[in-house]
């Protein structure tokens, strides 16, 4: 006859067990949300932000595919913001043809449902993450397949619900910040960014003794322009301008709209003869360039270009933006659509 204080043990243990293994599970999933919630708000840019998401969520996850998306306008299409297969960071300039229209899909139940919604078949195993920010979804997160092979489990949903939380408010974030430091017409950065960077890349370079140089930028006669096509084409033409200057610049460098239609590129890491290149090839890019108006025609216009490089002999950045600024003042004096590079 089985003594009843070792069943009794037995159910005992078996409950501890069961507690021990619930609360070992929870602790991961804490250890995770910290790691991952470290990671995503270590940066307030967006470009910077989604790269570490997608790293660091693949990695404490150990999946094989992740992807972003972001619900466009017309509430039926999801764009590709990044995406993660294997080894491979692919950004948003390679997803442009990879969007999706929800309707009928397991994406569209995830944001009408506001739920992780876990699909498994015996070829893939999937969970939608609805992004949810100010009671508004936004987008979804789409992780795919665990290197183990094991099919997402309602205990994953649990997580993966907190995880997409707290990427939504780091994405929102970014975005805001976003918002408060890009202009809003050329998208590029705002001059009280420019006036910060230009601080930080100062005292970077008297600190460590490293060199920058610094571009400003001033479309030839604007004035005269904007009364002659209108202002709404002059918009058009500071906008693609903007967007030349960004897609002939590097990563790291920083537009920036200085005022009116007068633009600034910070390039860090770069001296004076590499800065007059990047300039002269510019201002070339800038008169070949066809401009498009409000009625597609096709417009032409010109830039003088002052180009400084740091030196330690600048009291501060108010100091090297004086000297670009008279760089640029004498390229114009000397009969625009040319570069003047100031110093010796």
């Amino acid at each position: 006859m089985a003594d009843p204080s070792t069943n009794r043990f037995e159910g005992d243990y078996e409950s501890l067990l069961r507690r021990n293994i619930a609360l070992s599970r929870q602790v991961d999933h804490l250890s995770i949300l910290r790691e991952i919630a470290l990671a995503v708000n270590a940066s307030l840019e967006l470009s910077e932000t989604l790269p570490i998401i997608a790293n660091v969520v693949q990695g404490a996850l150990d999946i094989r595919r992740l992807t972003i998306y972001e619900l466009e306008k017309d509430g039926e299409t999801l764009r590709p913001m990044i995406a993660k297969y294997g080894d491979d960071l692919i950004g948003r300039e390679r997803l442009v043809e990879d969007s999706v229209h929800i309707h009928g899909t397991a994406l569209e139940q995830a944001i009408r449902t506001r739920q992780v919604i876990l699909s498994a078949t015996p070829d893939e195993n999937r969970a939608y993450v609805p992004l949810i920010t100010e009671n508004d979804v936004f987008g979804i997160m789409l992780l795919e397949d665990r290197h183990d092979g094991l099919p997402f489990s309602k205990d994953n949903a649990a997580l993966f619900r907190q995880l997409g939380l707290q990427i939504a408010v780091a994405i929102n974030n970014a975005r805001l910040y976003a918002m408060a430091v890009t202009d809003g017409l050329t998208g590029l950065y705002v001059r009280r960014y420019f006036d910060l960077r230009m601080e930080e890349e100062f005292q970077e370079a008297r600190r460590y003794g490293r060199t920058f140089s610094l571009l400003l930028f001033d479309i030839d006669h604007f004035k005269k322009f904007n009364d002659a096509h209108g202002h709404q084409t002059g918009d058009l033409v500071l906008q693609q301008f903007a967007r030349l200057l960004q897609e002939n610049t590097r990563k790291p460098d920083i537009c920036c709209r200085y005022g009116g239609e007068e633009m600034a590129v910070i390039l860090p890491e770069t001296g004076l003869a590499k800065a007059s290149i990047l300039a002269k090839k510019l201002r070339v890019k800038i008169r070949k360039n066809a401009f498009s108006g409000t009625d597609a025609e096709q417009l032409r216009v010109t830039a003088s270009i002052g180009v400084a490089q740091y030196n330690e002999g600048f009291s501060g950045p108010g100091d090297m933006i004086q000297t670009v600024d008279k760089a640029l003042y004498t390229a114009k004096e000397l009969g625009r659509n040319r570069v003047q590079v100031a110093g010796p």
